[in-house]
């Protein structure tokens, strides 16, 4: 019964060191799965593009009513520009329709997206006005409006505006 007693103390002690393999394996495998979840998260708000995915930029001029071109539109896939020929107040047109209504009202569909887990923060639409030191807007980035069908609602809102914007121009020179 020797060899038998030997046997089992040696099948114990691998059973052992198996058993502690195998919870540094779990330990392991649980910090491998949180780095991947640092990564993933990293390339997500940074991005990553292939070369071959690279969209050149396309250009948008617009023009008020009278031909005079009053802002320059480039977008990709993911952002769009929005370059005024020269500053500009933040009159009705622009500041109550096409930010309140037409950028807020974007931002507000993307934040409850985030807020119900739906989308990542990161990828939620935002936009950024930029000024000038008299606070005159110069332009406007927009970045994430992710869909095709959104970049057409934000020009055709963009093209109302200064259509409108024009108009004003117009009605207050003749007068």
């Amino acid at each position: 019964m020797g060899n038998e007693e030997l046997n089992i103390k040696e099948l114990l002690e691998l059973r052992r060191r198996i058993r502690e393999r195998v919870n540094e394996l779990r330990d392991e495998l649980s910090m491998l799965e949180s780095t991947l979840k640092v990564i993933d998260a990293l390339i997500r708000t940074r991005s990553i593009t292939t070369a071959d995915k690279v969209s050149p930029k396309e250009e948008l001029h617009l023009a008020a009513p009278n031909g005079e071109e009053v802002a320059k539109l480039t977008y990709d896939n993911d952002s769009i520009v929005i370059e005024f020929s020269k500053p500009i107040t933040d009159q009705p047109p622009l500041r109550r329709f096409f930010i309140e209504k037409v950028l807020n009202g974007l931002k507000g569909e993307d934040e409850e997206l985030v807020n119900g887990g739906e989308l990542d923060e990161s990828r939620g639409f935002n936009y950024e006005v930029e000024r000038n030191s008299e606070g005159l807007i110069t332009k406007i980035i927009i970045r994430n409006y992710r869909e095709q069908r959104r970049l057409k609602r934000i020009i055709d809102a963009l093209k109302w505006t200064v259509s409108k914007m024009g108009e004003k121009q117009g009605s207050e020179t003749s007068q």
